[in-house]
C-alpha cells in the first residue's frame, strides 16, 4: 500500500531517502537525491496593512484626487459589509477633502449625503442631521439641473431621517420643500414629480 507524508524539516536538515514499499521489499526512490539550496533572493515580509488602512494625514486632504478616492473607499466599505465605522471615517475625510479642494458644490453635497447615509445605517440619526443640512446649504440652485436634483436628495433624505427620529412636522416640511425644488427643476408633469408624491 502506497502513502504519501509531508514532515517539516529545517532548512540544514539533511534530506530524507525516499523508499517504497512494494510486496514486503523495499525499493530506491527513482527520484535524485537533492540538497536544499539556501535562496539567493532576501525574504521581503509583505505588509499587514493594505491602501485603504493607512492613514491619511490632515495635510493631504486639499488634494483634488483624494476625495472622490475616499468616497469611493467609504461607498465600498458599505456595500461590502465591512466596518461601517471604517465607511464613516472615509466618508468624513472625504467630506473634508472636497470642501479644502473644490469648496461647496456638487461633489461635497454628494459627500456629506453618504456621510449621513451611514450615520443613519449606524443608528446615529441625531449626528445625520446637521450633515444633511449642510449637504443642503452647499448646494445653489442656479447652478443647474444636478445641483436641484441633489438638493431635492438631501431633503428628502432629511425627511425620512427626522421621520425615523418621530419628528413628523419636520419631516414633511423637509419632503414638501424637497417636492418643491423637484416641480421647478422637472415641472409639475415630469413622471418623477408623480412618483415623489406617492
Amino acid at each position: 500500500m502506497l502513502g504519501l507524508v509531508s514532515a517539516k524539516t529545517t532548512p540544514n536538515a539533511t534530506p530524507l531517502h525516499i523508499s517504497f514499499t512494494q510486496n514486503g521489499n523495499k525499493t530506491p526512490s527513482p527520484l535524485p537525491k537533492r540538497t536544499p539550496s539556501p535562496s539567493s533572493k532576501p525574504k521581503i515580509k509583505p505588509s499587514k496593512k493594505t491602501l485603504q488602512e493607512q492613514r491619511i494625514d490632515e495635510s493631504s486632504l486639499d488634494n483634488p484626487d483624494l476625495g472622490p478616492f475616499l468616497l469611493k473607499l467609504a461607498i465600498d466599505t458599505v456595500a461590502s459589509g465591512d466596518n461601517q465605522n471604517k465607511a464613516l471615517d472615509y466618508a468624513t475625510r472625504a467630506s473634508i477633502s472636497f470642501e479644502k479642494s473644490s469648496g461647496p458644490g456638487l461633489d461635497l453635497a454628494m459627500s456629506l449625503q453618504v456621510e449621513a447615509a451611514i450615520y443613519c445605517s449606524l443608528g446615529r440619526l441625531e449626528n445625520a442631521i446637521p450633515v444633511l443640512e449642510r449637504s443642503i446649504e452647499t448646494l445653489d440652485l442656479k447652478s443647474g439641473s444636478d445641483h436641484a436634483m441633489a438638493k431635492f436628495s438631501g431633503f428628502m433624505q432629511l425627511g425620512d431621517t427626522y421621520s425615523m427620529l418621530g419628528r413628523v412636522d419636520r419631516s414633511i416640511s423637509s419632503y414638501e420643500s424637497g417636492l418643491k425644488i423637484q416641480i421647478e427643476a422637472l415641472g409639475d408633469l415630469d413622471p418623477r414629480v408623480a412618483e415623489s408624491c406617492r
